[in-house]
Formats: C-alpha cells, structure tokens, sequence
C-alpha cells in the first residue's frame, strides 16, 4: 500500500498534457483569431495592423506545426515543458491585445483562458507561475497599449472603467484558476484512489483465485506423473535387483509416489477451499481477525448469535480486504483494545469495529470514505486512502458504513447490510 500510494502521489504532482490535446486547442485558438482579424478588417472596415497581427498568429501556427512535426500524438508534455507552451500561447495573445487596443478590446477576456488550462492540467506551482505572469501582462496591457481600432476619433475609455476592467479581469483570472485547479486536482485524487482500490481488490481476487489454480495444475499433472509411476514400477520389477542401477530406480520409484501424494494433498486443500464460500458471519469474522494475532492490542468479538449461527455471508475479496482495512486502521490507533460485534434487527445485518483510541478528528468526520484527506489527518502519516478503499470494496458487498466517536472516547465504524440482500445471496447460492 505504502508503495502504491508514493507512485499515485507522484502521478498527481505531475499530471502533465498531451502533446495533441495542447495541439487542438492552440488550433482552436489560431482559428478564432483569424476570424476575427478577418471580420473586424475585411467586414466591418475597422483599421488592424495587419503585419505586426499576422505575424503574431503566424508564431502560433509556427509552433503547432512544429510540435506535430517533433512530438507523437500521445506522447505528454510535463513540467516545465507545458508550462512553457501555455506561457507562449498566453503572451501571444497578450500581443494581439497590445496591438488592438489592450484592455479596451472585449477580447481581453480571453486571458482567462490559458491559466484556467493550466489549472486543470498542471500542477498548482506551474499554475501559480503562469497566473503570475498573467497578471503582470495585464498590467502592461492596462498601462501600454495602440489604440482600438475604431472609426473617426480613437474610443478612450474613462481612467476609473480602465481600472475596473482590470481589477475585475484579474479578480476573474485568479479565481477561475483557484477553482479549476481545486475541482480537477480532486477528480484526479478520486481517479488515483479508484485505481488503486482496483489494484487492491485484484491483489485479493489473485489470492482467493490460487486455491482453483492449485487443484487445476494437480489435476493436469496428475496425468503425467501417473505415466512416471507406472514405468518406475516395471523398471522397479525388472531391474530392482541390478547391482548398478537398482538404487536409483528404487529411488524414482520413491519419489514418484511421493509426487503424487503431494499432489493429491493440494487437490484436496484446494478443493476444499473454495474461493467464494457462503460463511456464517461469526465464522467470517474470525478469519480476519486471524491474520493479526498475536497483536500488541487484543481483539476481542462478540456476536448475539449462538455458535454456528448467524447470517450466511458470501466470502468475497471486497468484503475480506475492505474488513481487513477497518481493522488494520483500529489497531494502528487503539490503546488497548479492538472489539468486532455483529448482530441484527428487523431490516438489517450489521458488523461494529471499535477501539478505545483518540477517535476520528471531529473537522474531518464527515469526510472519512473521500480519497487523500490530507497529509496527517489522522495524526500519524495516514492520507486517507485506506479507509477509502475499504469504503468503496464493502459498498460493492451492498453494505452502508458510518463512522463516529463514542462519548466514551474512541472510534467506532458501523457496517450495514439490508436483510433482504444478504438472504437473498444465500438463497441464490443455495438453488
């Protein structure tokens, strides 16, 4: 876990851009701006600085070219090297806007729109250096600029509407950035965090799945050591006695049977265990208890029903590894005991895991079940992901979980199935 979670935090520090994501939108962009030379020049008269404009998308389409001659459509652009391409495409149109009036001109609202880019495709260092550099071309655009273009006398806008064009500019730069940035960098933990469920969820299938592999290969060599016994039988007849090879041949003979009562052990263990049994829930509970004993903690389990009683449960990699989770996190937090109770009611099956720990931090509460709460938010290193994983593996099972804090003191993570779920399953398995 430890080294899954360093590889996913890496992946969210760099999540990079396309070579051809970046490709399109710059297209996009060149597109626009030509159109709209067009129009103002050509269809509405109005006077451009045609070379000076030109060659500003010319430097565009330049690049575009180039970066579809060097780069392969799927390979990224990271780091720096995205950083560089945006802070390109938004000082060229910082250009465009020194040559047709600044802040004066409507389009001046298209600086938005390489920092909200870089907000959600970079990280937050490369953002901030980007909306830094923004904000000071907005400046230069406030104080220097030609005029607009426009017919007769030059427009000259109040000093106090040229002000106001650049507070709320750069007011909607800064908070359009913050925002990307927030919304993406959290659909990109949640992304990291289901994978990471998954690569947990088929580490457990993996392992549950070794039983069915085991019996399948005794099976199929079952064949071919058969062969071997019986040809080291009739060497064993025929030349058991040679004074030069009646060890060895005793010795295959030996080995042979020994093969095969190795094999048929695995068949039998293997056979025996099937991979998803239906358990009684007692039963269930004390296979995951079982692993971490003995602890520095005891774990104790209570359960209202009489031995081999209870609800027959379906022994799923979710429902193991998610349980395993909640109680791996109770110990690593307990002072002196752990308790597992299970029981039930009208509607409901539920499972209870306690401890008489420190309790959940009460500000982080209602999160617990979200990805990456932070880098201690439990006090001890813990980001969270343990608890998501567990959270979303049991909600594949049909259970519903809550966490809270005991007046006592300690924590305490409740799980609920619906009664007619967890029949349901039985009945199916038995039919």
């Amino acid at each position: 876990m430890t080294s899954s979670r360093s590889l996913l935090a890496q992946a969210l520090d760099r999540p990079g851009v396309r070579v051809r994501t970046l490709v399109q939108l710059r297209w996009a962009a060149i597109a626009g701006q030509l159109a709209t030379l067009l129009i103002v020049g050509l269809l509405l008269g109005f006077p451009i600085p045609w070379p000076s404009a030109l060659a500003a998308v010319g430097a565009s389409i330049s690049l575009n070219l180039g970066l579809a001659w060097l780069y392969r459509r799927r390979d990224r652009l990271e780091g720096a090297s995205a950083l560089l391409h945006l802070a390109f495409d938004l000082a060229q149109l910082s250009v465009l806007l020194f040559l047709t009036g600044g802040l004066a001109n409507p389009f001046a609202l298209l600086l938005l729109v390489p920092v909200t880019i870089s907000a959600t495709l970079l990280s937050a260092r490369a953002t901030a250096l980007l909306v830094a550099g923004a904000l000071g071309l907005l400046v230069i655009l406030w104080q220097w600029s030609l005029p607009l273009p426009w017919r007769g006398v030059p427009l000259e806008l109040p000093d106090m509407y040229r002000v106001a064009l650049l507070i709320a500019i750069a007011l909607g730069m800064v908070f359009l950035s913050l925002y990307a940035w927030q919304v993406s960098a959290e659909a990109r933990r949640r992304q990291a965090a289901l994978v990471a469920t998954q690569a947990a969820l088929e580490r457990e299938s993996r392992m549950a799945a070794l039983g069915s592999l085991a019996a399948a290969a005794a099976h199929e060599l079952g064949g071919p050591l058969g062969t071997i016994t019986l040809v080291a039988r009739d060497l064993e007849s025929a030349l058991g006695n040679d004074p030069d090879f009646g060890a060895d041949i005793h010795l295959l003979n030996q080995e042979a049977r020994r093969s095969r009562d190795i094999l048929a052990g695995i068949a039998e263990r293997a056979e025996a265990e099937d991979p998803f049994p239906f358990l009684p829930l007692p039963a269930l509970l004390h296979e995951v208890v079982e692993p971490f004993e003995p602890t520095r903690v005891p774990v104790t389990i209570g359960v209202m029903w009489e031995p081999g009683g209870g609800p027959a449960v379906r022994r799923s990699p979710e429902l193991l590894h998610g349980l395993n989770n909640l109680l791996s996190n109770a110990l690593r937090h307990a002072r002196s005991a752990v308790r597992l109770e299970a029981g039930e009611d009208s509607a409901d099956f539920w499972v209870a895991i306690t401890d008489d720990g420190h309790g959940f931090d009460p500000a982080l509460l209602p999160r617990l079940g979200e990805p990456f709460l932070g880098p201690s938010w439990s006090g001890s290193g813990s980001t969270g992901l343990g608890i998501f994983i567990a959270t979303t593996l049991l909600e594949r099972t049909g259970a519903r979980l809550s966490f809270a804090n005991m007046s006592q003191g300690g924590a305490r993570v409740e799980l609920r199935w619906e009664r007619a779920h967890i029949e349901g399953e039985s009945r199916m398995a038995a039919e």
